[in-house]
């Protein structure tokens, strides 16, 4: 499928990269785009106020589906929302700077969209550790007629923002929340899903995530830092929605979330999540003990992760 850019028509996706000073890593991931066995795309690379190279990186791949976009510094939320307005594609494929797509991810995607007239597609993704094997998370996608906070906190699902392809007049009419620079992904899914849109969990994991360790990546804060504003954000956002929550998925929330989030300033406070999550069902007594550990003991609870990875990880699929 050659680029309707060629030809003065909108392509099928734009495809959105936010990105602030990956200049290190960015030619990765937009390689990753232009690899694609779907052609018919753009590339909107929005640099969030990047005090590194980016530009100079960006600006010298020399491909006519690309379009770099420098803004202020607003956060990854605002980045992506950025994109979602300048983007002329039918549908907007998500891709974190710091994470690949597999060669076959827009046409896989593409022909899901055809078949199933879906407005939004997720699906699982491969977790590069860096210890030369794999996980595939999520285990499996929402199951029909399910809660989507009974998926996200209480089966540990989660809309990883780099499998996300959503339409893209449903996007601008529920885009990512700006005030969040953490747990943007879940905050714009779930909206997604409220929204009433018909969502397909595509089975097949068609991106690698970059899970190094690494204190500077917002996905890994809550391991390193207290409480933060941009945490409690998250927390108001939450608490906003808890009357569309089952009383399970909410303890769940404090348990896997809010305990992680709070253990360095309010130790008390994560041990009571723990224990009421568990006193309810709303996790079982294994899930609990791994739980105490990630919120309590986070660097000794990456160690093991890493060990567990490596030998019953996955090789991923070429």
């Amino acid at each position: 499928m050659s680029s309707a850019l060629q030809n003065g028509k909108p392509p099928f996706f734009s495809i959105i990269v936010p990105t602030y000073n990956r200049a290190d890593m960015i030619s990765a991931t937009i390689d990753s785009c232009l690899q694609q066995t779907w052609h018919d795309f753009e590339l909107l690379v929005i640099d969030d106020g990047s005090s590194d190279h980016t530009e100079a990186v960006v600006t010298a791949i020399n491909d006519h589906r690309i379009r770099y976009i420098k803004r202020d510094n607003g956060g990854p939320a605002a980045a992506r929302n950025t994109g979602i307005m300048a983007a002329r594609g039918r549908y907007l494929a998500f891709l974190d700077s710091d994470d690949r797509f597999l060669p076959e991810k827009l046409a896989h995607y593409h022909d899901r969209i055809m078949t199933s007239g879906a407005a939004v597609c997720y699906g699982p993704i491969y977790v590069d550790r860096g210890v030369g094997k794999m996980w595939i998370r999520p285990e499996s996608g929402m199951r029909q007629d399910e809660n989507a906070f009974d998926w996200t906190f209480l089966r540990r699902g989660f809309f990883q923002t780099s499998t996300l392809v959503v339409e893209t007049s449903l996007a601008r009419k529920h885009p990512f929340l700006e005030t969040l620079w953490f747990g943007d992904n879940d905050q714009f899914g779930i909206d997604l899903w409220r929204s009433g849109a018909q969502l397909e969990y595509i089975e097949e994991p068609l991106v690698v995530y970059t899970d190094g360790y690494d204190s500077d990546r917002l996905s890994q804060a809550p391991v390193f830092a207290a409480t933060s504003p941009m945490h409690e954000r998250f927390f108001d956002w939450v608490e906003s929605h808890r009357a569309e929550m089952s009383p399970a998925a909410y303890l769940a929330y404090r348990a896997r979330f809010r305990s992680r989030l709070t253990a360095k300033s309010s130790p008390r406070e994560a041990i009571s999540d723990l224990i009421a999550a568990y006193r309810a069902n709303a996790l079982s007594g294994k899930e609990c003990i791994r739980q105490s550990v990630q919120t309590f003991f986070p660097d000794i609870y990456r160690r093991l992760a890493d060990l567990v990875a490596r030998y019953r990880g996955v090789q991923m699929s070429s």
